[in-house]
């Protein structure tokens, strides 16, 4: 019998996390940086990493024939947020990683 899942993870707080993000890529002091030679071929690259709690719930809805299952699931977690920046641009947020 086909099941079908669906996952949504709500965080509590996201307008706190999208801010935190969002400072560590606008804020960053450049001290010369683009100014710096490297060899041919090769990029500059200034990286900037900030970790942060976020806590929310997985919401996860399953459903086989006539039976729909739901749970929340509630989580704390650490994630690792870093932006990188080349030669005299934007950081751009490049990944995030849960710690746990």
């Amino acid at each position: 019998m086909k099941q079908n899942i669906r996952i949504t993870a709500i965080l509590n707080e996201p307008g706190t996390l999208r801010d935190l993000v969002e400072n560590l890529a606008s804020c960053h002091t450049d001290m010369g940086y683009c100014k710096i030679n490297v060899p041919h071929q090769w990029k500059a690259l200034e990286i900037s990493s900030t970790q942060a709690f976020v806590m929310g719930a997985f919401d996860v809805h399953t459903k086989t024939g006539d039976t729909v299952n739901h749970l929340n699931i509630p989580f704390t977690t650490t994630f690792l947020f870093t932006c990188i920046k080349e030669k005299c641009g934007l950081f751009n947020l490049e990944w995030s990683l849960s710690l746990s």
